[in-house]
């Protein structure tokens, strides 16, 4: 052992000495005190100190936690989102080919087809994405689910047709009230469609169901249109008119069914 660590050993050893036999000596005691008092304004700063900096330390180890969540929360909301979208394509898969199925067991031969553009100002045309390769041919009667109809084909190219909805000025279909039996002539007024040429002496109830009567030779019969709204008959006039309100809202469908030849 060096003269160096030997001499730090002895006033170690030394001091313990004092600290052990002196250690309740009065002077001591109040040099412990004063000592304590003058270091204890210190101890607050540092332990304040400390404080401050765990709170703050806690605090950026809660927001990378957070932001973590934040993170795994968003794809997980993101993959459910993409599943609920894919679960309602399924559904309303499932239900165009319920519908598909209802109408093979009347003897109605069908085409399936896209909505692929639509006439947003008047509603009175759409194009799908069938055409004469398909089958299709001016004249065929479209139809949405619940066998409610919309229109005609008006025009049809290789693999693309443009559909005249029932609200053209164009249109007329001859219809009969479902449970009333008054037969009248359903025209398209460009927004929405009347039911005219309804004998004077007759009146249907509201809210009764009209449906294509099939005497006209080019709409189908038994396919729905809409319901009445607002019977009106006038003196002046030789027939009645009643309001209709569709039943197929021409703004909201994907798909239709073009009928192909029906029995």
């Amino acid at each position: 052992m060096t003269k160096y660590n030997l001499t730090v050993f002895f006033i170690l050893l030394l001091l313990s000495l004092v600290i052990i036999f002196f250690g309740q000596n009065q002077i001591i005691l109040l040099f412990k005190h004063y000592l304590s008092e003058t270091l204890r304004p210190f101890e607050v700063v540092f332990s304040k100190a400390s404080n401050w900096l765990f709170f703050w330390q806690s605090a950026v180890f809660n927001i990378k936690n957070i932001k973590e969540s934040n993170t795994r929360l968003i794809s997980e909301n993101l993959d459910f989102y993409n599943k609920l979208a894919k679960l309602s394509q399924l559904e309303e898969e499932n239900s165009l080919l319920r519908e598909k199925l209802n109408l093979s067991q009347k003897a109605i031969n069908t085409r399936l087809a896209s909505v692929i553009g639509r006439d947003f100002q008047n509603n009175r045309s759409f194009l799908i994405d069938k055409g004469t390769n398909d089958g299709l041919a001016i004249g065929m009667v479209v139809i949405s689910e619940g066998e409610t109809l919309i229109g005609r084909i008006a025009d049809a190219g290789y693999n693309i047709s443009k559909v005249q909805t029932m609200l053209d000025t164009q249109s007329r279909i001859a219809a009969i009230t479902a449970t009333s039996k008054i037969s009248g002539l359903v025209r398209g007024l460009g927004s929405d469609i009347i039911f005219d040429l309804i004998v004077k002496n007759k009146k249907p109830e509201t809210g009764e169901l009209v449906i294509s009567s099939g005497t006209d030779g080019i709409w189908p019969r038994g396919f729905t249109i809409g319901k009445i709204k607002e019977v009106k008959s006038q003196d002046n006039q030789v027939f009645n008119t009643a309001d209709i309100e569709l039943l197929a809202k021409l703004q909201d469908f994907d798909s239709v069914f073009v009928i192909l030849n029906s029995q």
